[in-house]
């Protein structure tokens, strides 16, 4: 993320902060709708979470909805991201984001799924 908000202020996009920026304090049903969430902001908690970023350039809409558990105690966990493109700068900025997120969304959620 630092790397991407270093290169992304020069063509206009704004610096997201980190990922990991979250309030260690605060336990996830005490975040409300419009606290800041890491990179995100909460737009609905409950059984899914709707995490957002909107700007000129592209409205971003991250799910993560909790399956109910089934009987043999697994939890099932699916995140689903949407991407509204706005504007050419949006469709470049989103070329080599793409190609990334398919290596880095599989390696995040293998971490969530060792806690």
């Amino acid at each position: 993320m630092a790397l991407r908000n270093g290169v992304v202020r020069f063509v206009g996009l704004k610096d997201l902060g980190e990922l990991g920026d979250l309030n260690e304090s605060k336990s996830a049903d005490d975040y409300q709708p419009g606290d800041r969430v890491g990179i995100f902001t909460l737009i609905s908690n409950s059984h899914e979470a709707l995490l957002g970023d909107n700007d000129k350039h592209l409205e971003v809409v991250l799910s993560i909805y909790k399956h109910p558990q089934v009987s043999d105690g697994v939890q099932t966990i699916s995140v689903t991201t949407v991407v509204h493109v706005k504007n050419l700068l949006g469709k470049i900025y989103m070329l080599p984001v793409t190609l990334l997120h398919r290596l880095i969304a599989p390696a995040v959620l293998a971490q969530i799924g060792k806690c």
